[in-house]
């Protein structure tokens, strides 16, 4: 019988630091009152190990007293429950899942904001009750674990909503709940369910192709074991081993040649070895590879001086844990990090990040190794310098203070100088302690020093952060902007952390030549429609016209040339009439030329504001956005209808008159 283990079997990073934390505290604190605030983890033969050293689990607060030592357990509590077990203990250690604690951030940071939260999971597992701990008191919070629930908390929803996972959920049932908040809603979705978890049902699921027999190990209260073995047994014939003994009711098809052994991620590596000893001494035969893995980490070493290669896994703003293949995790804080620097850790690094550190102390009084980052970057930090310099390869770097002609920076232990010139923007005192990226220029060998420059990375940023967004612009859509600057020739308008130029021409349908400054506000918001884009100039022209409706077209619709119309003289110049079209709500102008006048007359001689006049539209120029009238062609039609009229009278009377006279 072959025996295959899977590589992921077994302890996640979070349970083991949890498990492995307390074991040791509990082991250098013989006699001292410990206990841990729920059950650790969900792991009843863990439990009983802790208790044998002396270590109580307590549900109830009130049996929290003051010289108790707390531990908390890798599910997180709420809130309130912290506060509380502070209060009453002399120490508390928070061994909350590093994932956990995210979510924990998420929900609080939301809910403050107004976003109601939707938690999906089992709401009477305490991960989830600590998770709905954190939830700000005036938002709504929904437990859902399948999509007819989430349905009915969108409905009870009324503003923004953020979604988070429990970290253990089913993965198919989250992703299909995932895709249909995603699609069905504008919520915030947070995908928080466990990587490590995925991985190892998919890794299970694997192995479970490649055998006859699947044994799950573990505890029936763990949720993910229990979700790994539903997941095998619709692959293969699946047993849940809690214990040792387990295995002899198992009743093995003949035909079976190969069993796959997994476990959750609350198993123990002693349990699965027993598990795997236990198959071994029965077939007597099994992978030595895979259960020297489980037992290698059981007899690692570390030493003061020693450097170690390790992979992040939580980062917080004053000290960082790293996975290095030992029992127990490594911490570094901030000074070991980088000297006298201001920094926030959480700038610097990233989870899954690997790293290289110098142990100076193997355990702390949370059993945690001690390492120093700073001690590795000053072994290796300049090579690394050089070899970036060598390949034109940007570096990120630390200020650490401000000279007068340069910018004094540290890139792993080694001294940068960035002449104030190269900077690229103003040097403020405020960026001491932050991080930058910057271009290394010269290197001194011989005194380990480098020289670098800011100034073409931000051009070359700021291009392609523009070529970005351009390309992302749609003409046919209206953008809000504000006025920021107004010149002779059009305004300037921020959109879209863009700028922009409306000609005078685009600024709206207004007549030629009027003045910008009263018709805008600086930060006077405004509609604009991109009008055009030169990339060469990196310039982009909007329009305000296009996204208003043209009003004075609108009113001369219906004019045309040669009717007459109502107008009242609003204005009367030297060379004309302006006047109010009354009918039509718009301007028009009779040029002296058009005005019937005596000899030696003036407009103003003859003409008054607010005089009503009958006038004939001669022009409508709607490029000019003018139209044109005449009161002379007006009056030259009167009277040759007068005309007309005095003639045929006299020629009637004069006909009757002809008539009496002949009789």
């Amino acid at each position: 019988m072959i025996i295959k283990v899977a590589q992921s079997a077994g302890f996640c990073f979070g349970v083991q630091r949890a498990v492995e934390g307390v074991l040791a505290w509990a082991k250098a604190n013989k006699g001292k009152s410990i206990k841990v605030y729920g059950m650790l983890i969900h792991n009843s033969y863990v439990i009983d190990k802790l208790k044998e050293l002396g270590v109580e689990v307590v549900e109830d607060i009130e049996k929290i007293c003051k010289e108790d030592i707390i531990f908390i357990r890798s599910h997180g509590v709420s809130k309130e429950e912290y506060v509380e077990i502070e209060k009453r203990a002399d120490k508390v250690y928070d061994f909350t899942c590093p994932y956990v604690k995210k979510i924990h951030e998420i929900v609080m940071e939301h809910s403050e904001n107004g976003y109601d939260i939707i938690v999906v999971g089992d709401m009477n597992h305490p991960e989830v009750k600590g998770i709905v701990g954190h939830v700000s008191n005036n938002r709504k919070c929904f437990v859902v674990d399948g999509i007819e629930k989430v349905k009915e908390a969108i409905n009870q929803i009324e503003g923004k909503a953020a979604i988070v996972c429990q970290t253990t959920f089913d993965s198919k049932k989250w992703t299909s709940i995932k895709d249909f908040l995603e699609s069905h809603t504008n919520y915030k979705v947070f995908d928080t369910i466990c990587k490590a978890t995925i991985n190892r049902q998919k890794e299970a699921a694997e192995l479970a192709q490649h055998v006859d027999i699947m044994l799950v190990v573990g505890d029936k209260k763990s949720s993910n074991t229990n979700k790994l073995y539903q997941l095998l047994k619709e692959i293969k014939p699946t047993f849940f081993i809690e214990k040792v003994e387990d295995l002899d009711s198992i009743k093995l098809d003949s035909s079976a040649k190969s069993i796959g052994v997994t476990a959750g991620a609350s198993t123990s590596p002693e349990q699965i070895e027993e598990v795997v000893k236990h198959l071994e001494e029965k077939f007597n035969e099994m992978n030595l590879k895979d259960f020297e893995r489980l037992i290698d980490r059981s007899f690692l070493t570390v030493q003061r001086g020693e450097v170690v290669k390790g992979r992040i896994i939580k980062v917080e703003e004053d000290y960082v844990l790293v996975d290095i293949g030992y029992k127990a995790e490594g911490i570094i804080y901030k000074d070991e990090v980088i000297k006298n620097g201001n920094v926030n850790l959480k700038d610097l690094f990233k989870i899954g990040e690997t790293i290289e550190a110098v142990v100076i102390k193997e355990s702390d009084e949370e059993g945690n190794v001690v390492l120093s980052k700073y001690r590795a970057d000053v072994l290796h930090g300049f090579e690394e310098l050089l070899s970036r310099y060598e390949n034109k390869e940007p570096v990120r770097v630390v200020v650490k203070s401000i000279k007068e002609k340069s910018v004094v920076c540290d890139f792993r232990g080694t001294n940068v100088y960035v002449p104030i010139s190269q900077w690229g923007e103003d040097v403020q005192t405020s960026d001491i302690g932050k991080i930058f990226e910057i271009e290394i220029t010269d290197v001194n060998k011989e005194k380990k020093i480098a020289f670098g420059s800011r100034k073409s990375l931000l051009k070359q940023k700021e291009e392609e952060r523009f070529i970005k967004q351009i390309e992302s612009l749609d003409f046919s859509r209206e953008y809000e902007g504000i006025v920021v600057e107004i010149k002779q020739k059009g305004i300037v308008v921020n959109f879209e952390n863009l700028c922009g130029f409306v000609p005078a021409s685009e600024v709206g349908y207004l007549k030629k030549g009027a003045d910008l400054k009263k018709l805008f506000e600086i930060g006077e918001k405004v509609k604009v429609k991109i009008l055009d884009i030169d990339k060469n100039k990196k310039q982009i022209y909007l329009s305000i016209k296009k996204t208003q409706d043209d009003e004075w077209a609108k009113r001369i619709k219906n004019l045309y040339l040669g009717m007459l119309v109502d107008c009242e003289v609003t204005k009367v110049l030297s060379f004309g009439l302006v006047v109010w079209i009354t009918e039509h709500d718009v301007d028009g102008f009779v040029h002296i030329s058009n005005i019937p006048l005596g000899y030696n007359q003036r407009p103003h001689n003859v003409y008054k504001v607010g005089d009503s006049l009958k006038a004939k539209v001669i022009e409508i120029d709607e490029e000019k956005r003018r139209v044109a009238l005449s009161l002379k062609d007006l009056h030259e039609e009167e009277n040759i209808d007068t005309e007309h009229n005095e003639d045929f009278v006299i020629t009637l009377a004069d006909f009757v008159k002809n008539i009496k006279l002949e009789q």
